[in-house]
């Protein structure tokens, strides 16, 4: 599943509205965010190589040609190869990886993520990432401390259950913009727009 083909592009557009709209009422910043996945995982890849490998010269060792073929020498490398690449299936390395690699790896990406956008540079500190990681099956929300000295953490619970629940049911776009319109709620509770106020940071939906 590849994120740059998750969405189309009417629903990218409307994602992008959306992000107008909840920034309209608040000085905060949202930006949404979907990625094929959060991490490569390398070690599953790995671990499919070598044991495609042991399989391989399993094979050869069982199965060994009496008249010295050279053919049969390839079984180690047919099997590495195979190994490798059932290794590189996004259901594979989702069954495989444990739930704290995971974890881990979606929520080093948010950080990363969110200080690359900028969202640490917003002016009253009100930047929030709205992440989709589509290998892991994952959301994950991250806010600015600003925001999250003032909104109790497991508000984010709820925002990222309605937009797991919205990709389950086939309506990824329309959770996802209800998702948007209810952290511009949330902000302009807070944080609601000024005078001076400026969009600080594009609006458009980012994949990677």
């Amino acid at each position: 599943m590849n994120a740059e083909k998750f969405f189309t592009e009417q629903d990218k557009e409307r994602i992008r509205q959306a992000v107008v709209a909840a920034e309209s009422k608040t000085a905060g910043e949202i930006i949404p965010m979907i990625v094929t996945s959060a991490a490569r995982y390398t070690e599953i890849e790995l671990l499919g190589l070598v044991a495609g490998l042991c399989a391989g010269i399993l094979v050869e060792w069982f199965w060994s040609d009496p008249w010295g073929s050279p053919y049969f020498q390839l079984w180690p490398v047919i099997g590495a190869l195979v190994g490798f690449l059932i290794s590189r299936l996004p259901a594979v390395k989702r069954v495989l990886a444990s739930r704290d690699r995971i974890g881990e790896a979606v929520h080093t990406l948010a950080l990363a993520s969110f200080t690359d956008k900028g969202l640490h540079h917003t002016r009253d500190h009100t930047g929030i990432l709205i992440l989709i990681s589509l290998l892991e099956h994952r959301v994950e929300v991250l806010a600015d401390r600003g925001i999250n000295e003032k909104v109790s953490p497991g508000t984010w619970d709820e925002i990222v259950h309605s937009i797991t629940a919205g990709i389950k049911s086939g309506h990824a776009c329309d959770a996802y913009c209800k998702a948007i319109e209810r952290c511009g709620d949330i902000l302009a509770t807070h944080f609601p727009r000024q005078t001076d106020d400026k969009d600080e940071l594009p609006n458009r939906l980012v994949t990677k």
